[in-house]
């Protein structure tokens, strides 16, 4: 790729960034003449049109927003490559967007974050916390954190851990209520349901024979807001089914209580993931380091 080339990515990418050509010149300190001429020899080049211009606005076509996707990528690489280089294992340096599900990443990514930017004060982070399933190439994401099993997939993944469920309630619920002893026990109880989009009303448990049971259950709640469903549980309303990461901190304080000891609910990986690529980008490999770090071989929210 030639020095001329390289800077024409650079201008159409700052483009697509300001939102107009003259806001890009500004930025680059070159004339909205020069910048169009070079975003032209970049469509020429290509045998496509890349933005749509009308007087009011500018916008990507589809060949545009593909070949940005990649533009963006290419130059997030060579910038590290400069760093690496120029200085080994400096530090790393460059933007990071990472994508986490909400209420794992608010309770154990969140606050990792400052002692994150203390200690690479030149990564610029961007953390998404969403339970979408982002596509992480074609949305630009450097790294993401997923619970579940992943099926087919070009990314490559990183073990952090296991989301263990646990059957919990309240004393207070228990009290009043008494506890089931079964998995065919919760049907006569008021099950408070997490929907993502669906309510998870069809709940499956182990024995210690490795027998399977499969409980239908329902209740007058559901939500799909973790924070809601644990404050419901806390009220005394009824009897839930969560992750251990979720409830953890009220388990070992006594404010909830483990139902079905005897019972295992089948547990799935968290992991890191990012594309495919030859070389693990540094600042990528930094993130995960510190989430090793955090959760260690066996996480703290275990409980072991």
């Amino acid at each position: 790729m030639g020095a001329r080339h390289l800077e024409d990515l650079q201008i159409f990418t700052r483009v697509v960034k300001e939102g107009s050509q003259a806001a890009a010149g500004r930025e680059l300190g070159l004339s909205g003449a020069v910048v169009s001429k070079r975003i032209q020899r970049l469509e020429e080049g290509l045998g496509v049109r890349l933005l749509q211009r009308s007087t009011r606005r500018l916008s990507l076509t589809d060949e545009g927003r593909l070949y940005h996707e990649y533009c963006v990528r290419i130059l997030a690489e060579l910038e590290e490559a400069e760093v690496l280089i120029a200085g080994g294992n400096r530090e790393p340096t460059g933007r990071l967007r990472v994508t986490v599900p909400a209420a794992f990443g608010r309770l154990h990514i969140a606050p990792l974050v400052p002692a994150f930017l203390d200690r690479y004060p030149k990564v610029r982070l961007s953390l998404h916390l969403s339970d979408q399933q982002i596509d992480l190439i074609e949305e630009g994401y450097d790294l993401a954190v997923r619970i579940g099993d992943l099926g087919d997939s070009s990314l490559v993944s990183k073990p952090l851990g296991t989301d263990r469920r646990v059957l919990v309630a309240s004393p207070a619920y228990i009290a009043r209520h008494g506890g089931p002893r079964t998995p065919e026990d919760l049907g006569r109880h008021n099950a408070l349901l997490f929907a993502n989009p669906n309510p998870m009303d069809l709940w499956n448990f182990v024995d210690s024979q490795g027998k399977e049971h499969w409980a239908k259950v329902s209740g007058n709640f559901e939500t799909n807001n973790c924070d809601a469903l644990r404050e419901t549980i806390l009220a005394g309303q009824g009897i839930a089914l969560r992750p251990r990461w979720d409830v953890w901190q009220d388990l070992r304080a006594g404010r909830m209580v483990a139902l079905l000891p005897d019972y295992t609910h089948p547990a799935f990986p968290i992991q890191a993931l990012y594309p495919s690529r030859r070389h693990l980008s540094r600042k990528v490999g930094v993130f995960i380091e510190m989430l090793h770090e955090r959760f260690g071989d066996i996480p703290y929210w275990e409980g072991r």
